[in-house]
This record gives structure tokens, C-alpha cells and sequence, in this order.
């Protein structure tokens, strides 16, 4: 099977520009005790000053800024310039979401109103047992209407008592190695949007998509990849549209593809990805990763 998949990490929140500001002053306080810019001790005290602002309590589950917002406004007008009739892409049919409120803001910006707009615990940033990483009761989210229209019913949108307090990048490429194999791989629509967050984005680019020297999402970042995912739980992936690789739209006269299993015109030269008749068919020429 085929899936087109939109990759969308949140705006810039409130505890992002605490780092910033803990980044630019360790980073001044480390050079003038000496250490060169860029050095391995540098990057330890500027690390550890990132880490430490994050502790606050005040940032707690942080919410959106006000650049954060207009990121995902921006977002919002990219997203439906690539599904316009004349780009081609199709549009996502279900939005999957973090339960963070940073996240749930983004997707509410993004897809307001959107009736098939799924919380997912599987989708949260990477278990670090900071406060601006946990996320809010879903009660407390619920009950706000930007997140009316969401569904927090399903078991993945409730976390789990006793769960991990820490994740390393091992752990974190597992959690999403899981999602794909028993989330997205049985979901019915062929296209889906996730909204989510850097980690996750960086682990499941570099892992389980297979594309190792992918770089970091920013802020409010979309990315686009056709997905095969084949019966024998290996992937291959295929950029359609990022930054830095823009989406071409076909010409004019050629037949514009409406559905992830249409002809590919991407970013990477690349055979059309073939509809999968059957199981043994192969999905598309490309890398191949084992998720299993």
C-alpha cells in the first residue's frame, strides 16, 4: 500500500524562545570564561543552560507564541497551495495530532474545523520528563473550543499510568516503528497529516523512512512523502515537497495526479511508485527499510 503522508511540526511555542534566550547568554558567559565558540565544552554549557530553563514549571505543557501562530497560518496557506487543483498533491483526508497543546494549536490553525482530526499519544514529543513535554489532562483540552472538533477517544490520546519518565532516540525510533506498523499501516484513508514535533519528525525521517541525512524540521515546517509499506513491514519513501525541495506542479498538460498512487513528479528523480494489486507486488524503486 501507498500512502501520502504531510509531516508538520508545531509553531514556535513559549518554551522555544526560553531556549533561545538560554542558548545567546550561555553562549556569552562561555566565551568570555575562556572557551572557544564551538568547542566541545561550549556546546556542553550552552546544552546545559537549554536544559535548565525547561525545568520551569511556567512552561509547563507551553502553548503557542504569537510567531507560533502566525507559523501555522502560514502553514495553513502552504498546505492548501499544494492541494489546490492546479499543484496536485491531494489533501490530507484524516489529521493525526500530539496531545500536546502546542501541537493541537498548530493542527487547529492548520485544519480548523476538520472532522476527522484524531489526538494521538504515539504522536507526543520525545519522553523527557520536562514539564513544557507533558502534556495536559485531555479533560482540560477538551474543554476548549479551538479543540472542539477533535476526537480524544481513542486509547492512544489518554496516557497511560506508571508510563516511561525518559526515552533516548533508541526508544523513541521503537514508540514510532510501533505507530507506523499498527497505526498509519491500518488506517483506511490513503492520505494523513501528522502534526507533531521535532524529535519525533527527526527519528522518523532518519529511521523509519530511511533518510538518514534529512535535517531537522523548523518551526511550522511542512514536508511531504509518498510511503510504501509493504507486507513484509519494509518502507520506502519518497520526498514529495519540503523547504528546501519545493513541490513542481506537472505542466499543464500533462494529467495531474489526485491520489498518492498517480504518476510521482517530486523532488527526487524516481519510477512512478506503482499501485499495489496484491501483497507481493513491490511498492516503488527505492531504499528499502526494515521496521520489524
Amino acid at each position: 500500500m501507498v500512502k501520502t503522508l504531510f509531516l508538520v511540526r508545531h509553531g514556535e511555542a513559549l518554551h522555544n524562545i526560553e531556549e533561545q534566550k538560554a542558548r545567546k547568554a550561555a553562549s556569552v558567559r562561555a566565551e568570555a570564561q575562556g572557551l572557544e565558540s564551538g568547542s566541545e565544552a561550549w556546546k556542553a554549557a550552552v546544552e546545559a543552560a537549554r536544559k535548565a530553563c525547561l525545568t520551569a514549571e511556567g512552561l509547563r505543557d507551553a502553548a503557542l507564541s504569537d510567531a507560533g501562530r502566525a507559523q501555522a497560518a502560514l502553514s495553513r496557506t502552504e498546505l492548501e497551495e499544494l492541494t489546490s487543483a492546479s499543484s496536485g498533491l491531494p489533501a490530507p483526508a484524516r489529521v493525526l495530532v500530539s496531545p500536546l497543546q502546542r501541537t493541537l494549536q498548530t493542527a487547529a490553525h492548520m485544519f480548523p474545523g476538520h472532522g476527522a482530526t484524531q489526538v494521538c499519544e504515539d504522536l507526543r514529543e520525545r519522553e523527557t520528563c520536562l514539564p513544557c513535554d507533558t502534556p495536559s489532562p485531555p479533560r482540560d483540552m477538551m474543554g476548549c473550543e479551538l479543540f472542539s472538533h477533535m476526537d480524544f477517544r481513542d486509547p492512544l490520546a489518554t496516557r497511560a499510568v506508571g508510563g516511561p519518565c525518559g526515552e533516548d532516540n533508541a526508544l523513541l525510533r521503537r514508540r514510532i516503528r510501533r505507530f507506523v506498523q499498527e497505526g498509519i499501516a491500518t488506517m483506511q484513508e490513503d492520505v494523513l497529516c501528522l502534526v507533531t514535533h521535532k524529535a519525533y519528525l527527526r527519528e522518523l525521517e532518519r529511521g523509519v523512512l530511511g533518510h538518514p541525512g534529512a535535517s531537522e524540521f523548523g518551526c511550522g515546517e511542512v514536508r511531504v512523502y509518498d510511503v510504501a509499506l509493504a507486507a513484509d513491514g519494509t518502507v520506502a519513501a519518497v520526498l514529495r515537497h519540503s523547504r528546501a525541495c519545493p513541490w513542481e506542479p506537472p505542466a499543464a498538460e500533462e494529467p495531474r495526479p489526485r491520489s498518492p498512487q498517480a504518476g510521482y513528479t517530486g523532488c527526487v528523480p524516481q519510477s512512478p511508485p506503482s499501485p499495489v494489486a496484491r501483497e507481493s507486488a513491490r511498492p516503488f524503486e527505492g531504499s528499502m527499510v526494515q521496521v520489524f
